[in-house]
């Protein structure tokens, strides 16, 4: 047999279909660095991770207050190294935490987001104290500080249930 020869005017071969390795490394390396920036854009930064923490935990002050109000039910709240949590009392008069199906489950706080300090009544509150939201009468004034790098949102609980936030803008 002998080889296929291009025909006379013809251009010789069809070239091959399809993509060379480095077209395809180049488009893997364009989607890589698209998706990195994506995720810097899209990731909330410290500002925004201390806000909305700091929203969650006045909501759920303001909740928890509330509720013991309306229920006749004592509910405390600890800050803790980590985060915070919410106890009832049991049948028998023990503080236990709130069980994970609760909107008053414990809660760890994200990334680099910490509960700075705690005061009621102007008393320092170490973590692991319990503060208590009694049913009767006015409550204590609250003033804790969470914080994110260098953002920081102090919460303000009034002697009435109200948490106000400030937000501390770094200088």
């Amino acid at each position: 047999m002998e080889p296929l020869a291009p025909e006379p005017g013809g251009a010789g071969p069809a070239p091959a279909a399809g993509f060379t390795l480095i077209e395809v490394m180049v488009v893997v390396l364009i989607i890589g660095i698209l998706a990195t920036v994506l995720v810097i854009v899209a990731a909330p930064g410290d500002a925004a991770t201390a806000d909305r923490e700091a929203r969650r935990l006045a909501a759920l002050l303001e909740l928890a207050m509330g509720e013991s109000r309306a229920s006749g039910q004592s509910i405390a709240w600890s800050p803790e190294r980590d985060g915070y949590s919410f106890w009832r009392r049991t049948d028998d008069g023990d503080w236990t935490r709130y069980p994970e199906s609760s909107v008053y489950r414990q809660r760890s706080l994200p990334g680099n987001t910490a509960l700075g300090e705690v005061r009621v009544d102007g008393r320092e509150v170490p973590p692991g104290e319990r503060v208590t939201f009694s049913p009767y009468g006015l409550r204590a004034a609250i003033r804790a500080t969470l914080g994110a790098g260098n953002a920081q949102v102090v919460l303000e609980g009034s002697a009435l249930g109200r948490v106000a936030l400030q937000r501390i803008h770094p200088d």
